[in-house]
């Protein structure tokens, strides 16, 4: 027997949807569903919810005030110098915030100096040369110089105490272990200790870790701005003419010496009236012995090629580590007669091919003194 409850009433049952359809009309109308006296806890609070999100805020409406009377009838120009004024008003401390965040930061990074004391950022020159970065590596560098490449000089007495001086200098090896070895060994045997800087290809400056490195210890990216401003602040510069030529020799040609290019170091040094000094050096082409060159992939590392040597590629990163030949550096005397032409002699085609040719053939008879003062084993 199906038991049911009572049946509603006819009356009841139409009061029922009518209720049901009034619901629907105020749900329709305000999106809330209104409920009844015998609605659930749980329904009445989801209406409420429903009703607070539903409600929009009202935003009083307020009435636009001028800031200053006296901005509006400024012109131009005292609007400008007034922004101008608070700009710097506002700058002022903020780069002082800024500086004082950096200190901060870089001490807890490295643990000492600052942007604006000794051994920062401010002790570092406009070439790229920090005191502080050369003093650190300054032991590597001794310690290459005398147990590793074991260097020999020569002529050391020919760079002046003081002004400046150019170096013209032969060039070998993939990387600039010329350059660095020159510097130490002016740096170590001068009498007056001279700081010489040197100027290095744009692969070799521009290079990851490299090109930082060697910048701090005092190489300068090679252009000719460069190397007129720090000869005219008196600085001892070399400098290698034979370029990428130079250190794209292959093994079976080294030492032997490429084009001086179009003689740009004899027309700086006619310009500023310095002197010329040639210089030869014997075991850079040693450290690198090239047996091919890849051009395929060299463009997109920024390099000129990709040697190949007994080391590398085929040791992989430990294969750029240079073999330990014996350096021997032999300076000249500074070549005669310049002091007699003046600067405007710079702009002689014919003088500065001579002069060119001149220290070319220098450069070439101290490397073959340099090349007999070694012996002919490189390695021992």
């Amino acid at each position: 027997m199906n038991e049911r409850g009572p049946r509603a009433r006819p009356g009841a049952r139409a009061k029922t949807k009518g209720e049901a359809r009034t619901r629907a009309k105020a749900v329709s109308s305000t999106g809330v569903a209104s409920t009844g006296p015998k609605a659930s806890p749980r329904a009445r609070a989801r209406s409420r919810s429903t009703a607070a999100a539903t409600v929009e805020p009202t935003v009083e409406a307020r009435p636009f005030v001028a800031a200053d009377p006296v901005l509006d009838d400024a012109t131009p120009a005292q609007a400008a110098a007034l922004l101008d004024e608070v700009v710097q008003a506002v700058a002022s401390p903020a780069a002082e915030l800024l500086a004082q965040g950096l200190d901060e930061e870089l001490a807890s990074i490295t643990g000492h100096g600052s942007i604006s004391g000794p051994g920062g950022f401010a002790a570092v020159d406009d070439f790229g040369l920090s005191p502080s970065a050369h003093a650190r590596i300054q032991p590597v560098l001794d310690w290459l110089y005398a147990k590793y490449f074991r260097v020999q000089v020569s002529g050391i007495e020919n760079i002046p105490t003081q002004g400046p001086a150019l170096l013209v200098c032969n060039h070998g090896g993939a990387l600039p272990w010329d350059g660095v070895m020159l510097a130490t060994a002016v740096a170590r045997e001068h009498p007056g200790k001279r700081s010489l800087r040197w100027l290095v290809e744009d692969f070799a400056f521009h290079a990851p870790f490299l090109g930082p490195m060697l910048n701090r210890i005092g190489a300068v990216r090679a252009c000719p701005e460069n190397a007129t401003r720090l000869l005219s602040e008196g600085h001892v510069l070399a400098v290698f003419p034979e370029g990428i030529q130079g250190i794209g020799k292959p093994y079976k040609d080294r030492y032997r010496l490429q084009r001086f290019g179009r003689g740009g170091h004899v027309k700086l040094a006619l310009r500023l009236g310095v002197p010329l000094i040639p210089v030869g050096i014997a075991g850079s082409d040693d450290t690198y012995p090239l047996l091919y060159k890849v051009r395929a992939f060299s463009k997109s590392l920024g390099l000129p090629f990709i040697p190949v040597t007994p080391t590398f590629p085929l040791l992989g990163p430990a294969g750029l580590a240079p073999l330990p030949s014996r350096f021997h550096i032999e300076i000249g005397a500074p070549l005669d007669g310049l002091s007699e032409l003046t600067p405007a002699a710079a702009d002689d085609t014919l003088v500065v091919h001579d002069i060119n040719d001149r220290v070319r053939r220098a450069v070439a008879q101290l490397l073959e003194h340099a090349l007999a003062a070694r012996g002919p084993r490189a390695y021992r």
